[in-house]
């Protein structure tokens, strides 16, 4: 693997050997080829945390849509407590004390599903709001190295 202050080197140095472009003072013409393959090799030589940042940004994205999965499934679970709860409580509308219990239980029930609800809906929140944060950490600091580069590039 190159290395890329050595790319970027030669970058610069096909920049700066490049002729003037007819009628200006700033614009250059480079060889297409020469540049492309630069910037390929350049690309090819980007350290891996740029690759690992791309593999957390698809792995987000997985746990983002399996947590929406689970919060659906865990939704759908406390509806059909909910549905059961209700229809357990017609069947023994007739019973006094029967409806009183049925409707303590269906009420506990309602209560448990909303507290495993919230609880598996804070902890996919926080493990996506975790990657996301690392994701975040790990582009700042690639993006910080991009332009230390290019400022080099200006200021050299």
């Amino acid at each position: 693997m190159e290395n890329i202050e050595m790319l970027i080197g030669e970058l610069e140095s096909e920049i700066l050997k490049a002729k003037r472009a007819t009628f200006s003072t700033t614009d250059v013409v480079v060889n297409r080829a020469v540049m492309l393959d630069l910037l390929s090799r350049i690309r090819d030589s980007l350290p891996n945390s740029i690759k690992e940042a791309n593999g957390i940004c698809q792995k987000r994205d997985e746990i983002i849509a399996q947590a929406n999965a689970y919060t659906a499934e865990a939704s759908k679970y406390a509806q059909d407590i909910m549905d059961k709860a209700e229809e357990d409580a017609k069947k023994l509308v007739e019973q006094n004390e029967i409806v009183r219990r049925a409707q303590e239980s269906a009420q506990e029930m309602q209560q448990e599903a909303a507290g495993h609800y919230q609880k598996m809906d804070y902890d996919a929140r926080v493990l996506a709001f975790d990657l996301l944060n690392d994701v975040e950490k790990t582009m700042r600091s690639v993006l910080k190295q991009i332009n230390d580069r290019k400022n080099k590039l200006v200021n050299d």
